[in-house]
């Protein structure tokens, strides 16, 4: 399956298009700060004290077993559940009350959820038209660069040779390459990814990532992802938090914690190095 690298010109349907650039000062802060983020289900207590800081332009990862919290932290940075206590902050600005869809036109905070998240009925075409819809939105509040309908094309070529055929006869990985340009298109300043790697074959994984990375920094995108499959997370964060029973435990560079013995122990198979007498 081919997928291209990002280049500053592009080419659809037969025409050469360029990204359109704005001026725009780049603020403080991380796009993303959570600090002491608690979620709760009735009784339960799924996220508990969480702190959290994407920085722009960069993946950043949060890992961790099945039913430690992860999706609970996305979802309600997302505001697709409710915050009991702590704060979300998104480029700078208080996000914790805000509804899920004032996140997305105002704030620019685009979740990707695990379930592969496509109109089926509707083409590749229409599909991506819905992005469009809201990044017109978008762009009129923030001065970013425009991402277009060619860019994606050219990012993900078999969107483009598949573009009138309905989303429900796509593959799994093609599903996921258009829900990534419909986000791309939406001008999101903070793109949340729910296990990436579902479904998928982890070299087409790495590959999506490789050619997204560019994306992310031309465009001054932070992505927060969680997922289940550390090797992978890894390779495609720069840093990465680790959750354990709804509580960060470790939070360090993706280089430093591929090397950690106890954490290829817990989550890599790995044997963890016996302790000095």
């Amino acid at each position: 399956m081919a997928l291209r690298s990002r280049s500053p010109e592009t080419r659809s349907c037969g025409r050469s298009t360029s990204v359109r650039t704005r001026s725009r000062a780049v603020p403080d802060g991380p796009a993303v700060a959570v600090r002491g983020l608690d979620v709760a289900y009735g009784a339960i207590r799924a996220v508990q004290g969480v702190d959290i800081d994407a920085p722009r332009g960069q993946i950043t990862a949060l890992i961790g077993s099945n039913g430690a919290g992860k999706s609970s932290t996305l979802n309600a940075i997302a505001g697709l559940v409710p915050v009991a206590g702590g704060s979300v902050e998104i480029g700078g600005v208080d996000a914790t009350r805000l509804p899920a869809h004032v996140r997305v036109v105002e704030r620019g905070v685009v979740l990707i959820p695990e379930a592969r998240a496509a109109f089926l009925t509707m083409t590749v075409r229409e599909n991506l038209g819905l992005g469009m819809r809201v990044g017109r939105e978008r762009e009129a509040r923030a001065q970013k660069s425009a991402f277009t309908l060619a860019d994606a094309f050219h990012l993900f070529p078999v969107l483009e040779e598949r573009a009138d055929k309905r989303a429900q006869y796509l593959s799994g990985g093609e599903l996921k390459m258009l829900a990534i340009a419909r986000s791309l298109l939406m001008h999101p300043q903070v793109l949340l990814i729910d296990e990436p790697s579902m479904g998928l074959a982890p070299l087409l994984v790495r590959q999506i990532f490789a050619v997204l990375r560019g994306i992310l920094r031309e465009h001054d995108v932070s992505v927060l992802l969680v997922e289940q499959d550390t090797a992978v997370a890894l390779e495609l964060a720069s840093s990465a938090y680790v959750i354990e029973q709804g509580r960060i435990t470790t939070h360090a560079p993706a280089s430093k914690l591929r090397g950690d013995a106890r954490l290829k122990a817990a989550y890599l198979g790995a044997d963890a190095e016996e302790p000095s007498p």
